[in-house]
């Protein structure tokens, strides 16, 4: 099977643990469980409704085919950020010409959310990602 889903990459100050709680939480309000995946560099949550789900996505890949719902999951590690980014927009403002700014970070969280579409395109991919988004931005 090819590669499914969508990925949408995360740089954060947030701890893992604190960002995988609270994901955690919001799933559990929505009737998700999840898997715990240790990996050498970090760890993942795998997240889906129940069995057939499961199932369903294991031979399918991400999808939304079960009541335009399906799984998602969150690749994170705690890693260092060196490089050089183009701003064009900041803080909701973008008057001014695109500049680029060095990134030089020691200690940073990257996180990996794959959901089954684009965000554009499925009102559920878009609920995951402004969930991960708020819980992210939350102080």
């Amino acid at each position: 099977m090819d590669w499914t889903g969508k990925f949408y990459g995360f740089y954060s100050d947030k701890p893992i643990e604190e960002v995988f709680r609270e994901l955690k939480n919001q799933a559990y309000t929505m009737g998700y469980q999840y898997d715990l995946i240790q990996e050498e560099d970090g760890e993942s949550l795998f997240f889906y409704k129940n069995q057939e789900m499961l199932d369903y996505q294991l031979e399918h890949g991400y999808n939304t085919d079960l009541h335009d719902q399906g799984c998602f999951s969150v690749e994170a590690k705690l890693t260092k950020l060196k490089g050089i980014a183009t701003l064009f927009e900041f803080e909701g403002r973008s008057n001014f010409e695109p500049l680029d700014i060095n990134l030089m970070l020691h200690i940073v969280y990257y996180y990996n959310l794959v959901i089954p579409d684009f965000i554009e395109d499925s009102v559920f991919s878009k609920k995951i990602h402004n969930i991960f988004s708020e819980i992210l931005l939350k102080e």
